[in-house]
């Protein structure tokens, strides 16, 4: 099956700047809907981005009016490795068609037209058109018609009957129609340029066309609102996957160790005990990473009880549970800490701790919080016995 794509987009959406508030005769020009921002692209490219994938779509060919070329050539640049021909469309949607369908090749059996304001159309839609083709001149995606229907045909809104919804559809793109027969019904249908979709068109010759229903989200971006809800919606489905891990760590202080904490070295006559270098702070941040991404405790990970992980410094143990993290598809972006701790005081040495946590986390000083405390002489650590520490580490899902 061979395919040209067909997107007309010279329309200059009337609709959608009249549902912009505050739109005067005072604004600057107003670029086309096609360039407003979804999902980090302009609209324009992500419907393009939706048919890069199909072996069987061979060209493509955009009609679009002559205000959109200073846009036209910003849409070019990001176009990666997909080639549009950008041609200038006529006054009606089926006049901009026809203008395309001109520039396509005549080796193509089929020509499939998608609106360019439709960007969220699904792989699977597209797919199921392609491959409901065969034995018909046309196939249009479809959506069973859901609401009630009323018909009115006076003035006042007199309701003359509800209509049955069992056999009624609304027609979307896109619609996949054979070339040789929507050339045909262009020349023999006086009326062509007037048609609003490509199976109007070929209805009019008597040419076998069918629906393919399905139950995607494909709306067509007509007005602001139209707009603001794909957002929400692409938002969403893009937003990243987070989890926040809790990390806490205790070590008694003992005379003769050094006072490992955040990896530097604290000037005091005591420092903690433990199998390890005994650093508190990067347990217990250690532990908060273990725990956001369900892989158990420091315990489990380096037991007290082997010999191997005698001296251990923490900075090591650290950078061991961020490549696990890495692995499983995971990484911090934010670290919030409290040590608790009486002596030694801790002010000149917090920028110090900050940096260096920020160094093994691969994170920039201001995603790093390092807070310190007191016990105001209360408990082992206001008596000097031991230091204490708490870690909330946020972490993004990336790819694995």
């Amino acid at each position: 099956m061979r395919v040209s794509l067909i997107i007309p987009a010279a329309g200059l959406g009337s609709r959608f700047r009249q549902s912009v508030p505050g739109r005067g005769k005072t604004k600057p020009p107003f670029r086309s809907k096609l360039s407003c921002q979804l999902g980090g692209e302009p609209v324009i490219l992500r419907t393009l981005r939706a048919f890069s994938h199909f072996p069987q779509i061979h060209e493509t060919v955009v009609a679009v009016s002559p205000e959109m070329r200073p846009e036209v050539k910003l849409w070019s640049r990001h176009l990666k490795g997909q080639k549009v021909k950008w041609i200038l469309g006529g006054k009606t949607r089926a006049a901009s068609v026809l203008k395309a369908l001109k520039r396509t090749s005549s080796r193509a059996e089929w020509v499939m037209v998608h609106d360019g304001a439709r960007p969220l159309v699904s792989h699977d839609s597209i797919k199921k058109v392609l491959r409901a083709a065969k034995g018909w001149d046309g196939v249009i995606l479809a959506r069973k018609v859901v609401p009630t229907i009323k018909k009115v045909l006076t003035v006042d809104g007199r309701i003359q009957e509800t209509v049955d919804r069992e056999f009624l559809y609304e027609a979307e793109t896109p619609q996949l129609v054979r070339r040789e027969v929507i050339l045909r019904a262009y020349q023999q249908n006086p009326k062509a340029l007037e048609s609003t979709d490509e199976a109007g068109l070929l209805e009019q010759i008597g040419a076998r066309v069918r629906v393919v229903p399905h139950e995607d989200w494909n709306p067509k971006v007509t007005t602001l609102q139209d707009l603001l809800l794909a957002k929400s919606m692409t938002e969403k489905s893009n937003a990243p996957e987070v989890r926040v891990g809790i990390g806490f760590d205790t070590h008694r202080l003992v005379a003769g160790r050094k006072f490992y904490l955040g990896g530097v070295v604290i000037p005091s006559p005591k420092g903690p005990l433990g199998h390890s270098d005994g650093d508190a702070l990067l347990h217990a941040i250690a532990d908060a990473i273990l725990g956001a991404i369900g892989a158990g405790d420091i315990g489990e990970w380096f037991s007290d009880r082997d010999p191997k992980f005698k001296n251990m410094r923490s900075t090591l143990i650290l950078r061991t549970v961020l490549a696990e993290a890495k692995r499983q598809g995971w990484m911090p972006y934010h670290v919030d800490t409290n040590i608790i701790l009486e002596t030694p005081k801790l002010y000149d040495h917090k920028a110090r701790i900050r940096k260096s946590v920020a160094k093994c986390m691969g994170l920039s000083g201001k995603d790093v919080s390092i807070k310190a405390r007191t016990r105001e002489g209360l408990g082992p650590e206001g008596e000097g016995l031991a230091v204490t520490c708490e870690a909330v580490v946020s972490m993004r899902k990336v790819a694995s």
